[in-house]
């Protein structure tokens, strides 16, 4: 499938304002492992996603009253600065409540069973991402919005990033928060035990009709007019279609789920630590190879996948 081009923009090297809403862009243009945020400034101030430039979120923990923080998913990228703001309330996805208490509860919804892999990462979300049981945590559910003064936040559902992954929604501002449906080169990224390829697309087709003036991603290009954003979502709709026409081509011929994922199938390269991407090749692998056998598109025989004439 030819996918409709879409070339990003440099994300903001600076803060921006959207009136009360501020974007605080990450290290590394919003790359992994950090994430952009946003501040709402009113008469209370919230912070979401704390991932964000450090220096700019501790001087804002050391200035002003932060009483609450929303988080759009569980993963590490978008928490690392979490503890800089004991005081606030942590408002969570309710699905994923847990995985902000407990290391444990987070692997099972990754899937990371082997008990080795599991110490490993334990010690880099310890070390690397700061993570420790959130305090104060408040579940919110779809649909959910929450006030102060005139800002008002709506939890827009957008699952298949991972089980609860939320978009937040600023009616007044008409801004919209995508997190992790980040409009990058790469494409979605489905590579939890708990992610969904189906809900991905569900999320998308929605999302295709949601309007607002201002979308915000978590990562890379960071913000995009709502002419960029009708220009960027079909190129990064299409990549999953691109990826299962570039599996079925590679399954002219029997393979493996190990032997596509040594291929770095999605990530092109070999990526550090090398059990944690083979575990996501694997887990996004798994997700098309379920949906080409349910189409009897391929057929499975001795654990070898083979594309159908």
């Amino acid at each position: 499938m030819t996918r409709q081009p879409f070339t990003p923009k440099p994300p903001p090297e600076e803060v921006r304002d959207f009136g009360p809403l501020k974007f605080i862009p990450g290290k590394k243009g919003g790359r992994y492992p950090y994430c952009h945020s946003l501040v709402i400034d009113g008469e209370e101030t919230w912070v979401v996603d704390p991932a964000g430039d450090k220096d700019y979120l501790r001087h804002l923990a050391q200035t002003r009253r932060v009483t609450g923080v929303f988080i759009s998913h569980f993963h590490e990228d978008h928490q690392k600065y979490n503890y800089l703001f004991p005081q606030a309330r942590f408002y969570v996805p309710a699905p994923e409540a847990e995985a902000f208490r407990s290391l444990e509860a987070a692997f099972a919804l990754m899937g990371l069973d082997d008990p080795q892999a599991r110490e490993y990462w334990g010690e880099i979300m310890v070390k690397d991402f700061n993570f420790r049981p959130l305090e104060n945590l408040v579940p919110y559910e779809p649909g959910q919005r929450f006030q102060q003064g005139k800002i008002v936040l709506e939890i827009v559902p957008a699952p298949g990033h991972t089980l609860g992954h939320s978009c937040f929604y600023f009616p007044g501002q008409e801004a919209l928060f995508l997190a992790d449906v980040d409009l990058t080169p790469f494409g979605p990224w489905y590579g939890d035990k708990t992610s969904s390829l189906e809900d991905f697309e569900a999320t998308l087709e929605r999302l295709a009709g949601f309007k607002a003036r201002t979308y915000i991603t978590a990562h890379e290009q960071g913000v995009f007019s709502e002419e960029e954003f009708q220009a960027a979502l079909p190129a990064y709709r299409q990549t999953i279609a691109a990826r299962e026409d570039r599996l079925l081509e590679l399954l002219q011929t029997p393979k493996t789920v190990k032997q596509l994922a040594d291929r770095h199938f999605f990530y092109g390269k070999p990526k550090d630590p090398p059990f944690i991407y083979h575990h996501i090749e694997t887990q996004m692998l798994a997700k098309h190879l379920e949906r080409l056998l349910t189409q009897a598109r391929v057929s499975h025989t001795d654990g070898f996948y083979l594309a159908k004439k």
